[in-house]
């Protein structure tokens, strides 16, 4: 035995209803969107499937969804495409923190070095790597070119980094005075 639908009266609210599931459908569990047919909402309301083609038609459902989900994709590309640049932000705010610290590190050993005689000049050539390596991590986190290497921004970074030169400076020229041997 094959049951029919039960014949209702369609009342406005309930049109405005069936009319909302078809073209909005509903959020899933997964966080996306379940659409319905009409054939589905006819079952699921007991409303004979003519009536909601013909409702649909006349009000242009089909055109009304596509506008919804064109709308709905939209905003959720907006919301993944902001997600994204706040990753991005909190990951140059950390990088630039690291570069800034390893510097900070490097004009230490700058220091605790600049008493030490027996400094060799490949440990200077490491230091000034690291340095320089630093120095492009956090231009690269602030969004500048790293290949141009340009000292004219303010800031404790940059204070930091005259600081390091500053050293090195001294460094070598004191090798030079007490050490006629090259810095290599």
């Amino acid at each position: 035995m094959v049951k029919k639908a039960v014949k209702k009266n369609l009342t406005a609210a309930k049109k405005e209803e069936i009319r909302n599931r078809f073209v909005q459908g509903i959020e899933d569990n997964k966080g996306g969107r379940k659409l319905y047919t009409l054939d589905e909402l006819a079952a699921d309301y007991g409303i004979p499937v003519s009536t909601l083609y013909k409702h649909s038609q006349k009000d242009d459902w089909v055109l009304q969804q596509k506008r919804f989900q064109d709308k709905y994709l939209a905003d959720l590309d907006e919301k993944r495409r902001q997600e994204l640049v706040n990753e991005s932000v909190a990951f140059d705010k950390s990088s630039l923190q690291l570069a800034k610290g390893l510097m900070g590190r490097i004009a230490q050993e700058l220091r605790s070095s600049q008493d030490d005689e027996d400094v060799k000049a490949s440990h200077l050539q490491q230091l000034a790597s690291a340095l320089q390596l630093s120095q492009k991590v956090g231009k690269l986190a602030l969004g500048q070119a790293s290949e141009n290497i340009n000292v004219g921004t303010s800031g404790q970074d940059t204070e930091t980094f005259r600081e390091a030169m500053e050293l090195l400076d001294q460094l070598a020229e004191s090798r030079r005075k007490g050490n006629a041997e090259a810095i290599h």
